[in-house]
């Protein structure tokens, strides 16, 4: 049974997206160039790019054009992973700048946290980039104690997830997730307009009983989504 040309023109369209011939951000040819080329309707040609758009494939730019549509970047919220791991299963390109490493003295709310009073932390603040576009930024307070260590590394070349799962693996962790509007300092570093919120990812981390790290994770709202599933047992 021929096909009717509408879904003939979606399945060259889809074709290129998932071949990866057209990668994200391509310009389609216009509706008129699809109508020539498939010798059909200009009308057949927009139902054709129609459906490839309410699947989700293409967004329309009024005046500009139709374009292959960029994947919203997202992590698991309950699976804990490297984000350098997750940007690289996505094909795209990690890299990261560490802003400051120091060591200090924690305010209550971080003293709190590790339940260590009076205690010496570490603390690290990292950028994480995917395809040069800063999607996390990283302030970390580490257990001194448990990981003396941990300012020695070199975090251009690993992260402190990374690490940390070398020297302390993680067996317990606390999550909680809120919006907030981003300070001049994140609007700065993330590279955020004013109207844009971000999703803030507080994490406390434990190995074998012991609170090893502290971490608050900003990321742009608009760049980027977090994910979870779940299994009903009966």
């Amino acid at each position: 049974m021929i096909q009717p040309k509408y879904k003939l023109i979606a399945e060259f369209i889809k074709d290129k997206i998932e071949s990866k011939k057209w990668s994200e951000g391509h310009k389609i040819p216009s509706e008129t160039d699809l109508a020539t080329q498939f010798s059909a309707s200009r009308m057949t040609a927009r139902k054709a790019v129609d459906k490839v758009v309410d699947s989700g494939l293409l967004e329309r730019t009024p005046s500009v054009g139709t374009f292959v549509k960029s994947i919203q970047p997202q992590s698991s919220l309950l699976e804990i992973k490297n984000i350098a791991d997750e940007i690289l299963s996505r094909g795209h390109c990690h890299k990261m700048t560490v802003l400051s490493k120091l060591t200090m003295v924690p305010n209550d709310e971080i003293a709190m946290s590790f339940s260590l009073p009076s205690k010496i932390v570490y603390k690290i603040i990292v950028i994480h980039f995917e395809n040069d576009i800063p999607i996390q930024l990283e302030e970390r307070y580490i257990n001194a104690d448990k990981v003396p260590d941990f300012l020695h590394q070199d975090f251009s070349k690993i992260t402190a997830h990374q690490y940390l799962a070398s020297v302390a693996p993680l067996t317990e962790a606390e999550i909680s997730v809120e919006a907030v509007m981003p300070t001049k300092i994140l609007k700065h570093n993330l590279h955020l307009d004013n109207h844009i919120p971000c999703l803030k990812v507080t994490r406390s981390t434990y190995s074998n009983g012991h609170p090893i790290s502290f971490v608050v994770l900003y990321h742009p709202a608009d760049r980027f989504k977090l994910t979870t599933s779940y299994r009903l047992v009966e």
